[in-house]
C-alpha cells in the first residue's frame, strides 16, 4: 500500500510532509524561546536582521537585497532596518549610483549586540541540545545544512501541482 493514488499520500510522501511540518513546528517554538529569552532589547526580526550582517557577504546591502534574502516584503525591512540605525547597530550612507537607496552596514557596536544576543541565547541552546552528543549534533547538521541549501538555492522552484498554464 504505498502508493495510494492521485487523491492521497503514499509512503514516502507522508513521510515528507512530516519532515517538512517538523521544521516548521521547530522554527515556531525556536522563534518563541528566543523572544522569551531576547527580551525586548533585541526582538528576533531584528536579531535575525543582524545575524544576517554578522554571518552572510557582502558587508554592505540595501534594503532591497535584504527583503529579497528575508523574503520579505521591503516596508517591514526598512521599518527593522531603521530601528537598527536608531541604536546604533547598523550604518546607512546614501548610495552614491543611486540616491534613492541607503546602503547599510553593521556596526562595532551591531557586532557586540549580536554577540551579546548570542550569549543570552546560549544557556538555552546548552538546555535544547544538552542530552545530544557530538556525534548526535554532527550527525544533524549535515541533513539540516542540505535542507537549508537546496531551500535558499530554489526559492524559485515551486512544485504547485498545477499545470504550467495555471502558474501564470
Amino acid at each position: 500500500m504505498s502508493d495510494s493514488g492521485p487523491d492521497s499520500l503514499n509512503e514516502r510522501e507522508r513521510l515528507l510532509w512530516e519532515l517538512l511540518t517538523s521544521v516548521g513546528i521547530c522554527a515556531q517554538l525556536l522563534t518563541t524561546r528566543a523572544t522569551e529569552a531576547l527580551g525586548d532589547d533585541l526582538p528576533p526580526p531584528q536579531f535575525t536582521m543582524l545575524n544576517h550582517f554578522v554571518r552572510v557577504p557582502p558587508p554592505v546591502k540595501t534594503v532591497g537585497e535584504i527583503a529579497r534574502a528575508f523574503q520579505a516584503p521591503q516596508p517591514g525591512i526598512t521599518k527593522t532596518a531603521q530601528k537598527l540605525i536608531a541604536k546604533g547597530f547598523l550604518a546607512a550612507e546614501d548610495d552614491p549610483e543611486d540616491g534613492r537607496r541607503k546602503l547599510l552596514s553593521v556596526t562595532d557596536a551591531g557586532r557586540a549586540a549580536h554577540m551579546a544576543a548570542l550569549i543570552r541565547l546560549r544557556p538555552d541552546a546548552n538546555l535544547i541540545f544538552g542530552d545530544w552528543s557530538d556525534d548526535d549534533l554532527a550527525g544533524l547538521k549535515e541533513p539540516l545544512f542540505r535542507l537549508k541549501y537546496w531551500l535558499d538555492n530554489n526559492r524559485r522552484n515551486l512544485a504547485t501541482g498545477q499545470p504550467d498554464a495555471a502558474k501564470k
